[in-house]
């Protein structure tokens, strides 16, 4: 038997969690001393403990791990168990590539500042009104090529379509990481084949814009250097109107980007 201090020393863990692990019942002492306390272990239980460090590193959290080490579980509720945190690492893993990815499209804008990004310059303009088909929900900015997707379907066009793409972002105060965003394609003329998804967009006496490079599903500075723009020129922003984002053609030097423009109704202070 093993003082609770040197059961620690063989196991390289603290005496403080091995006190812990005793008070919520996931190891406890093969021996306590009635008169003094002291907590006694054994060699075996070195096997037990090393199990225990185990399903914690494969990120099972304690109360899951006393259901694992219990002798009653049925195998197949530890084979769901298993299943269970691997998709839960999986999400976690794909989550992570898109930050990834997403930090890696930040440094390419980063790196290409003084080209094409360095030459944008607001323009203030009257924007017709103009019809379009569109789809709006909550949603992530990395949901935009889904959204798409789904809007296509119901028009019965496909990508390649030459309709420009435009997306409104309404904002989304309690939506927490989605967006309240909507998708949709600007059309000519209005057609009554399209009548359900499709509504008129007002038209704006003085608009903001900023022509830039972007991708739909990561975010960019061109926003925030037109609202720099607005603050500093006496402009505020028009109540209850989304920033419109139109999509106007594939950058020739890299198909993942686009040539975009971002239109911000505004009215003189």
């Amino acid at each position: 038997m093993f003082k609770i201090s040197e059961f620690s020393k063989l196991a390289q863990i603290s005496v403080k969690t091995l006190r812990y692990y005793d008070q919520i019942g996931l190891l406890k002492p093969s021996h306590t001393d009635s008169d003094t306390s002291y907590r006694y272990y054994s060699a075996d239980q070195l096997f037990l403990l090393n199990r225990i460090l185990a399903f914690k590193e494969l990120g099972f959290t304690l109360n899951q791990i006393i259901h694992l080490l219990d002798d009653n579980i049925p195998v197949d509720q530890i084979r769901g168990m298993f299943r269970l945190k691997q998709a839960e690492i999986q999400h976690l893993v794909e989550m992570e590539q898109a930050r990834l990815n997403r930090i890696g499209n930040r440094l390419q804008q980063i790196e290409k500042e003084g080209g094409i990004e360095a030459a944008h310059e607001v323009v203030l303009k009257k924007v017709e009104s103009q019809s379009i088909f569109s789809l709006r929900q909550a949603a992530s900015i990395q949901q935009i090529p889904q959204l798409f997707d789904q809007l296509e379907h119901a028009m019965g066009i496909s990508s390649s379509n030459s309709l420009s793409k435009i997306i409104l972002w309404h904002g989304c105060e309690e939506c927490e990481d989605a967006v309240d965003l909507e998708v949709g394609y600007t059309l000519e003329q209005k057609t009554t084949s399209l009548s359900s998804h499709m509504h008129e967009l007002p038209e704006a006496l003085t608009m903001a814009t900023l022509l830039h490079r972007c991708q739909p599903t990561s975010t960019c500075t061109a926003s925030i250097d037109l609202g720099i723009w607005i603050e500093q020129n006496g402009y505020r922003i028009q109540e209850n109107e989304p920033r419109r984002e139109i999509y106007l053609h594939p950058d020739q030097s890299d198909r993942n980007y686009y040539i975009a423009e971002v239109q911000i109704p505004v009215v003189k202070l």
